[in-house]
């Protein structure tokens, strides 16, 4: 009885301060953020495949109508430019500095290899091949969160606003930039609610339990994060309670300290969710 009362007092504090919004957001692209380890597995999976369909397309053309001709040397170069990019990828990603572009090109060679491959039945052996590097080349492009499709010559990349590909480290430094102005934030919002007319009061105990619930969500990110199992669907439950604690401060106006705290929580947290692919907007 005693926790059904509470539970009703809880909805009815939310009537009070404003339904609990909804955070405009969508979540897109890979269900979970791949570590720098399994992206470099990634790349060095792509090269072996790729010296793996050379070789049995090399074997499939000589059996070919199109050997000697043009299009066998289209293909050759196609493979070959594939392979440079490949490796420029690589080797980027290896000094911590790969990109979107990088992918894009990369991408963009298969997508002239994919078309070619539609075009003229060889073995199916050189299909299967490439066949197993496409469903690489897809992972890679979740990895960067770039949507493409293989359709002849053109392909079309929609891309994220994160120019490179954020390290493993680097994402940590922001999810701890989260908790660390998250303190600061708290502790200048229990002063100024405590100087204010809230203090003692229904709502004060509202921010506070937004407050607690943003925590624990971080936390559960966090957490997610440090075991490689972090999803925009954990960021996602992160931003909905901010977007709760955003409601608030709002619509009560406290002390400029606290105002100017939450405000640069907001910019940490929109960082956080561009690093996720996540779509996101303050109501």
């Amino acid at each position: 009885m005693c926790r059904r009362m509470l539970l009703l007092g809880f909805t009815l504090a939310l009537v009070l301060t404003g339904a609990a919004p909804k955070a405009a957001g969508q979540v897109v692209g890979q269900p979970y953020r791949i570590s720098d380890k399994e992206v470099a597995q990634l790349l060095d999976r792509m090269t072996k495949k790729t010296e793996t369909f050379r070789k049995s397309l090399k074997d499939a053309l000589k059996k070919s109508n199109i050997d000697r001709t043009r299009r066998e040397d289209d293909i050759n170069a196609y493979v070959k430019n594939f392979e440079e990019q490949t490796k420029r990828l690589n080797d980027n990603f290896d000094h911590h500095r790969s990109t979107v572009a990088d992918v894009d090109s990369v991408l963009d060679r298969a997508a002239r290899i994919d078309g070619f491959m539609n075009r003229f039945p060889l073995t199916a052996r050189a299909h299967n091949d490439w066949s197993a590097l496409r469903s690489d080349l897809d992972r890679l492009a979740e990895a960067y969160n770039v949507t493409w499709g293989l359709s002849g010559y053109a392909p079309a990349p929609v891309v994220s606003d994160i120019p490179y590909r954020l390290s493993d480290k680097e994402v940590e430094q922001i999810i701890h930039r989260v908790e660390a102005q998250s303190d600061k934030f708290r502790s200048s919002l229990d002063t100024a609610l405590d100087k204010s007319r809230l203090d003692g009061t229904k709502r004060e105990d509202d921010i506070n339990a937004f407050v607690k619930d943003f925590y624990k969500e971080t936390k559960r990110l966090h957490d997610h994060f440090d075991n490689h199992k972090s999803t925009g669907t954990d960021v996602q439950s992160v931003l909905d309670r901010a977007a709760q604690i955003d409601q608030f401060m709002r619509r009560n106006r406290l002390s400029r300290k606290a105002q100017d705290d939450w405000s640069t929580l907001r910019m940490n947290l929109d960082e956080l969710a561009r690093v996720y692919n996540v779509t996101w907007r303050w109501q």
